[in-house]
């Protein structure tokens, strides 16, 4: 059974009719109506020890990690946040590794204006799950359905180092720091670019499971397909040069654990959006592709490329 199975089997059996509900389970985030044209933004998403992070990593990057995750989800959405509660369950405590711990979920919490307004501790299976609130203005959320054919495929960021980093953690047993670590241990989620691309967008999602397998959720449920040309996948050239350009692409396609945004553009919005992000953000945006009819196709340059049978996907 696949994590979709499970929330497919959960929107089927629970009613999803209260009309204060605009968008149920199943995207990144849910959509409630509030009063004063406004509308509430709930995402949720839980880590868990040697399941999306190896045993061993510093106590900070986990509580950096557990908000950053959910923070991601939020800007997929177009949302501001706002509110959250954390469950922490630890089978022992150690004071100096709660405060490592605390320290690092409070620094992104602070700098992203974030209010702790609950949640619970447990004594068990070390886990950490953040319910988080935010708000959008009225029917300006984002959702992952929202795609139509001939809209531009777009990535934030850059691409394949947190992924290229979690292998060196695993490999030098936690105790290795350089750049492609940290991309993994502390992710910068997009939360102000997330809500100006939501202005222009059709579709967002953020990557977590792998540039291709999310996109794939941007199309395939809807019956579309797309065109990516891989050559043209934003990596750091660092990464480049500490594999090659064709491990890389490996890397940018299936790694997972980037948390950038990959967003759809229509194409008589591309030039306004390009403005207005240019001026207001120094990250980089790359056009990467575009939805098609039908059919996903690879490309790296004039030639098919074949995507390595290696993505992520939960239970498995």
């Amino acid at each position: 059974m696949k994590e979709a199975d499970i929330i497919n089997a959960l929107k089927l059996s629970i009613d999803q009719s209260h009309p204060d509900v605009l968008l149920p389970i199943g995207d990144d985030g849910s959509i409630i109506n509030l009063e004063n044209n406004k509308q509430m933004v709930t995402v949720t998403d839980a880590i868990t020890v040697d399941v999306h992070y190896p045993a061993g990593i510093e106590a900070k990057a986990i509580g950096h990690r557990c908000l950053a995750v959910n923070l991601s989800d939020m800007a997929a959405m177009g949302g501001v946040p706002r509110w959250a509660n954390l469950v922490f369950s630890m089978p022992s405590i150690d004071p100096n590794w709660v405060k490592d711990f605390i320290d690092g979920f409070s620094e992104i919490a602070n700098h992203n204006d974030i209010n702790l307004t609950g949640g619970d501790t447990v004594r068990g299976p070390e886990f950490f799950t953040v319910s988080l609130q935010g708000y959008v203005e009225k029917n300006q959320y984002i959702s992952r359905n929202g795609a139509k054919v001939g809209d531009l495929i777009y990535v934030s960021g850059s691409l394949g180092s947190a992924a290229y980093g979690l292998e060196l953690i695993k490999q030098n047993n936690s105790a290795l720091r350089n750049d492609f670590t940290d991309a993994f241990l502390y992710p910068k989620p997009r939360s102000n670019e997330g809500c100006l691309i939501a202005k222009y967008a059709s579709a967002m999602i953020d990557i977590s499971d792998g540039f291709f397998i999310d996109l794939q959720k941007i199309s395939s449920h809807i019956g579309l397909g797309f065109t990516v040309d891989v050559s043209k996948l934003p990596i750091d050239a660092n990464l480049i040069n500490e594999l090659s350009v064709n491990r890389a692409i490996e890397y940018a396609l299936s790694g997972g654990d980037d948390y950038e945004l990959c967003f759809t553009i229509p194409n008589q919005l591309e030039r306004q959006f390009c403005d207005e992000l240019s001026s207001a953000s120094n990250l980089a945006f790359t056009c990467v592709g575009e939805i098609t009819e039908s059919h996903q196709v690879l490309t790296k340059g004039n030639e098919i490329y074949d995507l390595p049978k290696e993505n992520f996907e939960h239970f498995e």
